[in-house]
């Protein structure tokens, strides 16, 4: 009794839904009815070309092998040799299968009168081909069974495109013509993609640290140049001086000034050599204590003064 009480709304359900099952079927039939004979109107026409879409669509609707039949009739009259050479015998297949002989027999008549007037297309792929190797003809991949075949082929422009990991594409646009011809497209090996180098680590520039020490032994050495010039100035004037006075006494307009010269110019040059000095060994620590790459910083610290370097911490 549990069984029943389960099965039973089941079987309404679907049982309710049958009728509605059967009107659409009934709908889409009588679409593809109207298709055909719209099809057939326009084929007789002479407008074959916008014949053959609603073919497609009443075959979509509701297949059947005589649909089939004015399909590939109809793409024979727009030059669509292959594609009509298929239908018929997909027609042929489906009478057989639909027990319908005569029908069969047409299908079969009219596929092996088109079959010498095909054009093939072959596809013709290098010996050695590299692992991965995809090829597609207008978008639809090739199998390999099918690499070297001669295949029908609709009249017209067709793109053969190859690519395989680790290698540069290949693509080319043929136009197959000529009724019983076999149009060949080789594929040639494709070409590997060039290695990829590895980048080089840019060489570390110099850091603040180290920039401090150029600066500071810049300083340096211009201070030393300059205490040295004014050193030569200041032993200069003072021989002047020597020769004009005696002892701390001169006795000459000339002698005085050469005396005060002397002086001044001996006072520069001090300065100067003790700044060259300070900035000389001040650019040799920071140098020495500038952390080198990929290291941390020494806990050093350097201090100026006016004559004095003090350096404190560990290196």
């Amino acid at each position: 009794m549990t069984h029943c009480r389960l099965c039973s709304p089941l079987l309404l359900s679907a049982a309710l839904s049958l009728p509605s099952l059967a009107r659409a079927q009934s709908v889409e039939n009588a679409a593809a009815q109207a298709l055909f004979d719209d099809a057939k109107r326009l084929m007789a026409d002479g407008h074959a070309a916008e014949a053959c879409p609603k073919l497609e669509e009443s075959q979509r609707l509701e297949p059947r092998s005589g649909t089939l039949i004015n399909l590939a009739s109809c793409y024979e009259q727009t030059g669509h040799l292959a594609s009509a050479w298929a239908r018929y015998v997909d027609a042929a297949a489906s009478a057989n299968l639909g027990g319908n002989a005569e029908r069969e027999a047409v299908a079969r008549e009219r596929a092996a009168a088109l079959a010498p007037r095909l054009t093939k297309l072959l596809i013709a792929i290098a010996p050695k081909t590299p692992q991965g190797l995809e090829v597609r003809r207008d978008g639809v991949v090739v199998g390999q069974p099918a690499w070297g075949v001669a295949l029908p082929s609709d009249p017209g422009p067709h793109r053969i495109s190859a690519s395989a990991p680790g290698h540069q594409p290949f693509e080319v646009l043929v136009d197959v013509q000529g009724e019983g011809k076999t149009i060949t497209v080789h594929v040639p090996e494709l070409v590997a993609n060039a290695p990829t180098e590895p980048v080089a680590a840019p060489h570390p520039g110099l850091n603040t640290r180290q920039i401090a020490a150029l600066v500071a032994g810049g300083i340096g050495v211009v201070g030393i140049g300059v205490g040295t010039v004014f050193g030569f100035i200041s032993k200069s004037k003072h021989d002047e001086a020597e020769r004009s006075c005696q002892g701390d006494e001169c006795t000459t307009q000339q002698g005085l000034d050469a005396s005060m010269d002397a002086h001044k110019a001996g006072n520069v040059s001090t300065v100067a050599m003790i700044v060259g000095g300070v900035g000389l060994a001040a650019g040799v620590t920071l140098w020495l204590t500038a952390p080198k790459p990929n290291s941390g910083a020494p806990s050093a610290q350097v201090g100026l003064g006016f004559g004095t370097v003090r350096v404190q911490g560990a290196f």
